[in-house]
């Protein structure tokens, strides 16, 4: 279930994440499919190779 914004562009969900390059906002992933819990797991390791890569 998303999560209401004041700004209609916005949704805000579990499994999104930002991705920053430099300091950076370089894009974004999304994960879905399974639980919260899940979702978030699994983009959270991804967000943590991106940044891995980009040292």
């Amino acid at each position: 279930m998303a999560i209401q914004t004041n700004d209609p562009r916005i949704t805000l969900v579990a499994g999104g994440y930002p991705l920053f390059a430099n300091g950076k906002i370089a894009g974004a992933i999304g994960v879905g499919g399974g639980t919260e819990e899940q979702d978030c797991a699994v983009a959270e390791y991804v967000v943590s190779i991106f940044e891995e890569e980009t040292k």
